[in-house]
């Protein structure tokens, strides 16, 4: 199935990234050194724009990654699962699971009916 990979772009470097020849290549080259578990994000420059998108992390397909995106970064949450998990509650509950955490169903309210 191949490889998926996340990657932040910053809106505010779109006309840079327009006028780069270079940016499709330099994406590219930073994507397929992320392909191994454990790396660092990497950041891509266009045309001055020293982090115009920031390459989070690449796994195989057949899996789900949680990311948290914001503030012009992102944080890989981990692995949620492979693609037969097409419950979002069970992701969940498996990177809750990683972090120590149980997930739980919020109580009902006796008056509610």
């Amino acid at each position: 199935m191949g490889f998926n990979t996340t990657v932040i772009i910053l809106n505010d470097a779109l006309g840079n990234i327009e006028r780069d020849p270079d940016f499709g290549k330099n994406l590219a080259r930073a994507a397929g050194q992320l392909w191994s578990p454990g790396r660092k994000p990497i950041d891509v420059p266009s045309v001055g724009h020293c982090n115009a998108a920031t390459v989070l992390e690449s796994h195989h397909a057949d899996r789900y990654v949680a990311t948290a995106i914001g503030g012009n970064m992102g944080v890989v949450l981990g692995d949620c699962g492979s693609w037969k998990v097409d419950d979002e509650v069970e992701m969940l509950r498996r990177l809750a699971d990683k972090y120590g955490y149980n997930l739980s169903a919020k109580r009902r309210s006796m008056n509610k009916k």
